[in-house]
């Protein structure tokens, strides 16, 4: 029957009903390469403070980017973040006044969603008043949300 239905066909209708089915495979395999390639591509999105001034030794500064957000606090002595969504990596800069950078890498403290490292932030910015550049770099799958800021200790 479907013989019979093949032979009624010119030749060009023949080979597009063959070709079709292998045309479709391989732009389905093209699609999920170039959504693959487009993936992998760096992404980046700032961060922002929330209430536009961060208290990290009051635990009062919460980094935003659209739904994400992070909260950096200092417990224990040792400098905390952490975030709405689960991080890949997270490195937190602390920057002096000639704007060079100590770099600290965050290690994973009980989850994904918390990050922390001993810093020195505790002694640089005890006293009231005193204000620390600090930059973050998080990671999340792939993309990379940057943030710089003032930590100013409260009274």
């Amino acid at each position: 029957m479907i013989f019979k239905f093949l032979n009624k066909l010119n030749r060009h209708t023949k080979i597009a009903i063959f070709v079709a089915p292998i045309l479709v495979i391989l732009g389905f395999a093209a699609s999920d390469l170039w959504l693959e390639n487009k993936a992998s591509e760096a992404r980046f999105f700032q961060m922002t403070p929330d209430s536009g001034v961060c208290d990290i030794m009051a635990s009062k500064c919460v980094l935003v980017s659209g739904e994400f957000k992070i909260s950096v606090y200092q417990e224990n002595g040792l400098t905390t973040i952490n975030s709405t969504f689960p991080l890949d990596t997270a490195t937190l800069f602390l920057v002096d006044e000639n704007d060079i950078p100590s770099v600290f890498q965050m290690g994973m403290k009980d989850s994904p969603y918390y990050w922390y490292q001993s810093t020195p932030l505790e002694s640089l910015a005890k006293s009231p008043g005193s204000r620390q550049k600090v930059r973050l770099i998080a990671t999340v799958k792939g993309g990379q949300y940057i943030s710089e800021f003032y930590s100013v200790t409260g009274s």
